[in-house]
């Protein structure tokens, strides 16, 4: 059955007693006359029932593209038959041991300096205790304008300016003014806070380089206090590792187009940008994959990036 009340834009395919499937319908009069389900992510259970869930689903969706699954899901697709291409890589940093030091770093410790030369201060606060929404929404409004002006709601969650439960905000100000502000949001473990996924990222044209980064350092310094097990910063689109996929059923072809995506369409996407940033913070890589039940993996990037608008 279909289930629409967990985030409003996705919808959800629910087994009772096993868990769910979350999701997204698209369908395009040239791209995908025929309509796809979109799968984000893995199955949400127990991974013994990844393969019993992803049945079910198949049998009432057959059109289907899972999108950023875990190595340990794109082997279940693999044993069943599906190609099974990586897609990128997710970074998480454990954040017990977490420190600046060694050659690896040193472009964080010269972000963080610099940013507190510069006179930012970072704080946390909830959203709903923000006196002033309008100053968020313009420097939202103005980030996003340099980016295309797109607000992704797919491979990440929207800004909300609304309190959400467990999500953590923190926010940089240089004399008094916003200029940075990153949100968190809560990863559980039977129902536990374990880790957090750093979803948002936004900056104002005045912001000093270096604040991004200056800001999850300081909530990384919170986290720690809370003896939170790790940070995710999320997925690296079409930044690949070589050897990881040498035993799936991978296209050679489809490999060899998101290396060339990568190198060349970063007017589309900033894959190299995305994949550097995350990089600085030497944290741990995990590959990540994309399956199809249609066609290319090629055409399937292509209609999932069209879906969910990032052309």
């Amino acid at each position: 059955m279909a289930y629409t009340s967990l985030e409003p834009m996705m919808e959800y395919f629910v087994v009772d007693e096993l868990g769910y499937i979350a999701y997204v319908s698209y369908k395009h009069w040239l791209w995908a006359r025929d309509e796809r389900k979109i799968v984000l992510a893995d199955p949400v259970c127990d991974k013994k029932h990844f393969e019993i869930i992803t049945q079910k689903f198949l049998q009432t969706y057959p059109n289907v593209i899972f999108v950023q699954s875990s190595r340990e899901f794109a082997q279940v697709l693999n044993q069943l038959g599906f190609e099974v291409n990586q897609f990128g890589v997710e970074s998480d940093i454990s954040i017990k041991n977490f420190d600046l030091k060694g050659k690896q770093r040193a472009k964080l410790r010269q972000w963080k300096n610099k940013s507190q030369r510069e006179g930012v201060v970072i704080e946390e606060k909830p959203i709903d205790q923000c006196d002033n929404i309008s100053e968020i929404k313009a420097l939202s409004e103005n980030w996003l304008s340099k980016k295309g002006g797109i607000e992704y709601s797919f491979l990440v969650r929207p800004l909300k300016y609304e309190k959400e439960n467990d999500v953590r905000y923190f926010w940089a100000y240089k004399d008094k003014q916003l200029v940075g502000v990153a949100t968190f949001d809560p990863i559980y473990s039977d129902k536990v806070i374990v880790a957090y996924y750093h979803n948002i990222d936004r900056l104002s044209d005045t912001a000093p380089h270096g604040t991004s980064a200056s800001i999850v350092l300081h909530a990384i310094e919170v986290f720690k206090q809370e003896s939170v097990e790790y940070l995710s910063l999320g997925m690296s689109p079409l930044c690949l590792q070589r050897g990881f996929s040498n035993e799936l059923k991978f296209n050679k072809f489809t490999r060899k187009g998101f290396w060339y995506a990568f190198e060349n369409l970063n007017f589309i996407y900033p894959f190299q940008g995305n994949a550097s940033h995350k990089g600085k913070f030497n944290g741990n890589k995990k590959p990540v994959y994309i399956s199809t039940t249609r066609g290319t993996g090629l055409t399937q990037v292509f209609v999932m990036m069209k879906a969910i608008g990032m052309f």
